[in-house]
């Protein structure tokens, strides 16, 4: 009896519950979804930015339009980088809030963002605990996606030991559409 009382309590809550379901927030990023060739550059202060490759990347809509979940490989002139990564709307904290884990360091970040001169940017710097380097520093991310067209983005990756004062460049992925699976 109680199982059933404590199903029914946990149906009644989230048919209530208001802002569950895909809102107009998830809608905002539906650009993400579908499959992707991932054109993947490093960037050297004597070079610039240099292609190392291509890759690719798979974004899926998941638990009803509430999260979409991206599966990626990333080239670094350090290997490949295996790259889950789930963004959703809190709608607690009224912001994007994104989670990447790689298998090959086994880390997961979290990050916070939200829109911002038509860009979509994330930060770890208030949600996660930096990295700290071998020579003491503390290293956080930016994750920017801008130029974003219906069938091809730029995905920035930028980072900060200052604590976001200054940010240098990481990575960059060019997104481009291969379908919208």
């Amino acid at each position: 009896m109680k199982i059933v009382k404590l199903f029914g309590l946990f149906l009644l809550i989230n048919l209530s519950w208001p802002f569950l379901g895909s809102s107009q927030e998830m809608k905002d990023i539906s650009f993400l979804e579908g499959s992707w060739s991932i054109e993947n550059y490093e960037f050297s202060e004597e070079k610039g930015w240099s292609n190392i490759g291509t890759s690719n990347s798979v974004i899926q809509s998941k638990h009803d339009g509430r999260f979409l979940a991206e599966t990626a490989k990333y080239l670094t002139s350090y290997g490949e980088i295996n790259m889950i990564t789930h963004i959703g709307f809190d709608s607690r904290s009224k912001s994007y809030k994104l989670s990447a884990m790689d298998k090959e360091y086994g880390l997961m970040d979290i990050y916070v963002g939200g829109w911002s001169s038509g860009d979509l940017v994330f930060s770890n710097l208030e949600a996660d605990l930096p990295i700290v380097m071998e020579d003491g520093r503390e290293l956080s991310f930016r994750l920017t996606y801008s130029s974003i067209k219906k069938n091809s983005f730029v995905h920035l990756v930028e980072g900060t030991f200052d604590g976001g004062k200054t940010w240098f460049p990481f990575s960059k992925g060019i997104y481009i559409r291969t379908s919208d699976d």
